[in-house]
Protein backbone atom coordinates (compact mmCIF):
# COMPACT_ATOMS: atom_id res chain seq x y z
CA UNK A 1 0.00 0.00 0.00
CA UNK A 2 1.45 3.40 -1.04
CA UNK A 3 1.42 5.86 1.73
CA UNK A 4 0.37 9.49 0.99
CA UNK A 5 2.76 11.61 0.03
CA UNK A 6 3.54 14.62 2.97
CA UNK A 7 4.68 17.96 1.95
CA UNK A 8 7.14 19.06 4.69
CA UNK A 9 7.47 22.74 4.69
CA UNK A 10 10.70 24.82 5.53
CA UNK A 11 10.61 26.07 9.25
CA UNK A 12 9.53 29.56 10.30
CA UNK A 13 12.28 31.43 11.67
CA UNK A 14 11.79 34.73 13.69
CA UNK A 15 11.26 37.76 11.50
CA UNK A 16 13.80 41.01 11.96
CA UNK A 17 10.90 42.45 13.37
CA UNK A 18 10.13 39.76 16.19
CA UNK A 19 13.22 39.92 17.07
CA UNK A 20 13.61 43.85 17.44
CA UNK A 21 10.41 43.03 19.46
CA UNK A 22 12.07 40.84 21.73
CA UNK A 23 15.19 43.02 22.49
CA UNK A 24 13.30 45.67 23.16
CA UNK A 25 10.96 43.96 25.87
CA UNK A 26 14.61 42.29 27.27
CA UNK A 27 15.79 46.00 27.54
CA UNK A 28 12.74 47.26 29.33
CA UNK A 29 13.07 44.63 31.98
CA UNK A 30 16.28 45.34 32.29
CA UNK A 31 15.63 49.17 33.11
CA UNK A 32 12.97 47.84 35.29
CA UNK A 33 15.00 45.40 37.03
CA UNK A 34 18.47 46.87 37.32
CA UNK A 35 17.54 49.74 39.57
CA UNK A 36 15.59 47.05 41.80
CA UNK A 37 18.95 45.25 41.98
CA UNK A 38 20.80 48.00 42.71
CA UNK A 39 18.51 49.19 45.25
CA UNK A 40 18.49 45.52 47.01
CA UNK A 41 22.23 45.77 47.37
CA UNK A 42 22.33 49.05 48.73
CA UNK A 43 20.23 48.07 51.64
CA UNK A 44 22.29 45.08 52.10
CA UNK A 45 25.30 47.11 52.22
CA UNK A 46 23.52 49.31 54.30
CA UNK A 47 22.33 46.34 57.28
CA UNK A 48 26.18 45.26 56.85
CA UNK A 49 27.00 48.76 58.32
CA UNK A 50 25.09 48.90 60.76
CA UNK A 51 25.79 45.52 61.93
CA UNK A 52 29.37 46.80 61.85
CA UNK A 53 28.70 50.37 63.87
CA UNK A 54 26.71 47.89 66.02
CA UNK A 55 29.65 46.06 66.58
CA UNK A 56 31.44 48.83 67.34
CA UNK A 57 29.66 50.57 69.75
CA UNK A 58 29.60 47.30 71.74
CA UNK A 59 33.04 47.69 71.66
CA UNK A 60 33.33 51.27 72.68
CA UNK A 61 30.81 50.29 75.58
CA UNK A 62 33.11 47.60 77.03
CA UNK A 63 36.08 49.76 76.95
CA UNK A 64 34.41 52.27 79.03
CA UNK A 65 33.25 50.09 81.74
CA UNK A 66 36.74 48.91 81.67
CA UNK A 67 37.84 51.78 82.30
CA UNK A 68 35.79 53.13 84.94
CA UNK A 69 32.96 54.41 82.67
CA UNK A 70 35.54 57.21 81.21
CA UNK A 71 35.49 57.06 77.86
CA UNK A 72 38.44 56.60 75.70
CA UNK A 73 41.31 59.12 75.03
CA UNK A 74 44.92 58.53 74.36
CA UNK A 75 47.61 60.44 73.07
CA UNK A 76 51.25 59.93 72.25
CA UNK A 77 54.18 61.92 73.85
CA UNK A 78 56.32 60.69 71.80
CA UNK A 79 54.72 61.79 68.65
CA UNK A 80 52.16 60.27 65.34
CA UNK A 81 55.48 58.63 64.03
CA UNK A 82 56.06 56.11 66.58
CA UNK A 83 54.54 52.87 65.19
CA UNK A 84 54.88 51.08 68.37
CA UNK A 85 52.64 52.88 70.44
CA UNK A 86 50.04 53.01 67.57
CA UNK A 87 47.48 50.59 69.32
CA UNK A 88 47.48 52.65 72.37
CA UNK A 89 46.68 56.12 70.80
CA UNK A 90 43.33 57.41 69.92
CA UNK A 91 44.48 60.28 69.08
CA UNK A 92 47.40 62.87 67.69
CA UNK A 93 48.45 60.29 65.48
CA UNK A 94 46.22 57.72 66.24
CA UNK A 95 42.29 57.11 66.01
CA UNK A 96 39.65 56.24 68.39
CA UNK A 97 39.67 52.84 66.65
CA UNK A 98 42.63 52.09 67.71
CA UNK A 99 42.21 51.09 71.64
CA UNK A 100 38.61 49.59 70.54
CA UNK A 101 40.68 46.79 67.95
CA UNK A 102 41.44 45.03 70.91
CA UNK A 103 38.15 44.27 71.63
CA UNK A 104 36.51 43.62 68.23
CA UNK A 105 39.58 41.87 67.06
CA UNK A 106 38.67 42.32 63.45
CA UNK A 107 39.47 45.96 62.02
CA UNK A 108 37.44 45.32 58.74
CA UNK A 109 34.63 46.15 60.82
CA UNK A 110 35.45 49.61 60.47
CA UNK A 111 34.85 49.98 56.95
CA UNK A 112 31.15 50.46 55.61
CA UNK A 113 30.72 48.68 51.78
CA UNK A 114 29.26 51.46 50.85
CA UNK A 115 32.29 54.05 51.41
CA UNK A 116 35.04 51.76 52.27
CA UNK A 117 37.76 54.14 52.12
CA UNK A 118 37.33 57.61 53.99
CA UNK A 119 40.82 57.04 55.94
CA UNK A 120 43.09 55.01 58.31
CA UNK A 121 43.62 55.24 61.92
CA UNK A 122 46.44 57.30 62.19
CA UNK A 123 46.63 61.64 61.91
CA UNK A 124 49.05 63.15 59.41
CA UNK A 125 51.22 62.29 56.48
CA UNK A 126 54.75 61.16 55.33
CA UNK A 127 54.99 58.61 58.24
CA UNK A 128 58.26 57.02 57.41
CA UNK A 129 57.52 53.70 59.17
CA UNK A 130 54.00 53.13 57.01
CA UNK A 131 55.59 49.92 56.07
CA UNK A 132 55.77 48.22 59.59
CA UNK A 133 52.98 50.76 61.64
CA UNK A 134 49.71 47.92 61.46
CA UNK A 135 47.30 50.59 59.59
CA UNK A 136 43.38 50.10 58.80
CA UNK A 137 40.63 51.94 56.73
CA UNK A 138 37.75 53.12 58.76
CA UNK A 139 34.55 55.02 56.95
CA UNK A 140 33.14 56.53 60.22
CA UNK A 141 33.75 60.13 61.92
CA UNK A 142 34.69 59.81 65.86
CA UNK A 143 32.50 62.82 67.54
CA UNK A 144 36.29 63.75 69.85
CA UNK A 145 34.40 67.22 70.47
CA UNK A 146 31.59 65.82 72.70
CA UNK A 147 33.30 62.87 73.97
CA UNK A 148 35.84 64.83 75.64
CA UNK A 149 36.13 67.98 77.91
CA UNK A 150 38.77 70.59 78.81
CA UNK A 151 40.71 69.58 82.59
CA UNK A 152 41.40 72.96 83.85
CA UNK A 153 43.84 70.96 86.28
CA UNK A 154 45.37 69.27 84.20
CA UNK A 155 45.43 71.53 81.80
CA UNK A 156 44.42 69.09 78.67
CA UNK A 157 41.32 67.57 77.35
CA UNK A 158 40.49 64.32 78.09
CA UNK A 159 37.73 61.49 77.57
CA UNK A 160 34.29 62.26 79.47
CA UNK A 161 32.58 59.84 81.92
CA UNK A 162 29.64 58.54 81.00
CA UNK A 163 27.71 60.13 83.19
CA UNK A 164 28.53 63.46 81.88
CA UNK A 165 26.33 62.38 79.27
CA UNK A 166 23.35 63.80 79.66
CA UNK A 167 20.88 62.01 77.30
CA UNK A 168 23.43 58.74 75.97
CA UNK A 169 20.43 57.50 73.14
CA UNK A 170 21.15 61.09 71.80
CA UNK A 171 24.70 61.93 71.96
CA UNK A 172 25.95 60.64 68.45
CA UNK A 173 29.63 58.66 68.66
CA UNK A 174 30.51 57.22 65.30
CA UNK A 175 28.95 58.12 62.01
CA UNK A 176 28.61 57.41 58.17
CA UNK A 177 31.52 60.11 56.97
CA UNK A 178 33.80 61.73 54.45
CA UNK A 179 36.62 61.92 57.13
CA UNK A 180 37.10 59.88 60.42
CA UNK A 181 37.96 62.83 62.52
CA UNK A 182 35.31 64.93 63.71
CA UNK A 183 37.52 66.82 66.62
CA UNK A 184 37.56 70.48 65.16
CA UNK A 185 34.90 72.74 66.10
CA UNK A 186 32.09 72.03 64.18
CA UNK A 187 31.47 75.42 62.65
CA UNK A 188 34.99 76.11 62.30
CA UNK A 189 36.72 75.91 58.78
CA UNK A 190 37.32 72.16 59.45
CA UNK A 191 34.26 71.09 61.23
CA UNK A 192 31.46 68.96 60.50
CA UNK A 193 29.50 71.88 59.36
CA UNK A 194 31.82 74.11 58.25
CA UNK A 195 33.92 72.13 56.01
CA UNK A 196 33.00 68.40 56.07
CA UNK A 197 30.04 66.44 56.05
CA UNK A 198 26.75 69.15 56.35
CA UNK A 199 28.15 71.40 53.48
CA UNK A 200 28.82 67.93 51.09
CA UNK A 201 25.45 66.88 52.31
CA UNK A 202 23.90 69.90 50.96
CA UNK A 203 25.73 69.92 47.81
CA UNK A 204 24.63 66.13 47.61
CA UNK A 205 21.08 67.32 47.69
CA UNK A 206 21.19 70.00 45.24
CA UNK A 207 21.06 72.53 47.97
CA UNK A 208 23.46 76.44 48.41
CA UNK A 209 25.53 76.12 51.29
CA UNK A 210 25.13 78.54 54.18
CA UNK A 211 26.90 81.52 55.38
CA UNK A 212 30.23 80.66 57.08
CA UNK A 213 30.52 77.17 55.28
CA UNK A 214 33.65 75.99 53.05
CA UNK A 215 33.32 74.59 49.94
CA UNK A 216 36.06 72.68 49.12
CA UNK A 217 35.17 69.60 49.91
CA UNK A 218 32.26 69.27 47.78
CA UNK A 219 33.99 69.42 44.36
CA UNK A 220 35.34 66.00 45.38
CA UNK A 221 33.20 63.23 43.36
CA UNK A 222 34.54 60.66 46.00
CA UNK A 223 33.22 62.93 49.07
CA UNK A 224 29.76 63.39 47.36
CA UNK A 225 29.47 59.85 46.83
CA UNK A 226 30.98 58.49 50.47
CA UNK A 227 28.29 61.15 52.24
CA UNK A 228 25.04 59.77 53.59
CA UNK A 229 26.18 56.66 51.41
CA UNK A 230 22.59 54.59 51.99
CA UNK A 231 20.60 56.24 49.17
CA UNK A 232 21.23 60.09 51.01
CA UNK A 233 21.15 58.32 54.48
CA UNK A 234 23.84 57.42 56.92
CA UNK A 235 23.65 55.06 59.73
CA UNK A 236 25.20 56.80 63.38
CA UNK A 237 26.21 54.99 66.49
CA UNK A 238 24.77 56.28 69.24
CA UNK A 239 26.29 56.60 73.54
CA UNK A 240 24.11 53.93 74.43
CA UNK A 241 25.08 51.70 71.61
CA UNK A 242 21.81 51.35 69.36
CA UNK A 243 22.31 52.42 65.76
CA UNK A 244 20.14 54.45 63.42
CA UNK A 245 19.56 55.79 59.93
CA UNK A 246 18.92 58.81 59.53
CA UNK A 247 20.49 62.08 57.77
CA UNK A 248 21.60 65.54 58.82
CA UNK A 249 18.00 67.30 58.00
CA UNK A 250 16.48 64.74 60.79
CA UNK A 251 19.64 64.71 63.17
CA UNK A 252 19.75 67.43 65.84
CA UNK A 253 22.20 69.52 67.41
CA UNK A 254 21.44 68.09 71.05
CA UNK A 255 22.93 64.71 69.52
CA UNK A 256 26.27 66.08 68.01
CA UNK A 257 27.02 68.55 70.56
CA UNK A 258 26.14 66.87 73.48
CA UNK A 259 27.16 70.31 75.85
CA UNK A 260 24.06 71.81 74.87
CA UNK A 261 21.57 71.06 77.49
CA UNK A 262 18.23 69.49 76.39
CA UNK A 263 16.27 72.59 78.03
CA UNK A 264 17.66 75.16 74.77
CA UNK A 265 15.93 75.32 71.59
CA UNK A 266 19.16 74.54 70.30
CA UNK A 267 18.67 70.97 71.20
CA UNK A 268 16.41 70.30 68.78
CA UNK A 269 17.48 72.68 65.70
CA UNK A 270 18.67 70.23 62.54
CA UNK A 271 22.33 70.07 62.05
CA UNK A 272 21.64 71.07 58.52
CA UNK A 273 21.38 75.03 59.41
CA UNK A 274 22.97 76.74 62.25
CA UNK A 275 22.62 76.50 65.99
CA UNK A 276 20.80 80.21 67.33
CA UNK A 277 24.19 80.48 70.18
CA UNK A 278 27.06 79.67 68.21
CA UNK A 279 29.81 79.59 71.29
CA UNK A 280 28.25 76.47 72.77
CA UNK A 281 31.66 74.61 73.82
CA UNK A 282 32.60 72.33 70.42
CA UNK A 283 31.29 74.73 68.32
Amino acid sequence: MRLPFIRRGTPRAFTLIELLVVIAIIAILAAILFPVFAQAREAARKTACASNLKQIGTAWTMYVQDYDEKIGKGNNPAGAQDCPTMGSRSEFGGWEGNILAPYIKNTQVFKCPSAPGNGVNRDGGGNPCAATCNYFVASYAYNYQSMQRWDCSAALSVGKGLAELDRPADAMVMWDSVSTWADCGYLSTCGVYGQRDVPVYLKKKGRPLLGGMDSSWTTSTTNLQNEVPHANTMNVLFADGHVKNSDWDRLKWGQLDTFIPSTDPDYDRSISGPPVKTNWPGM
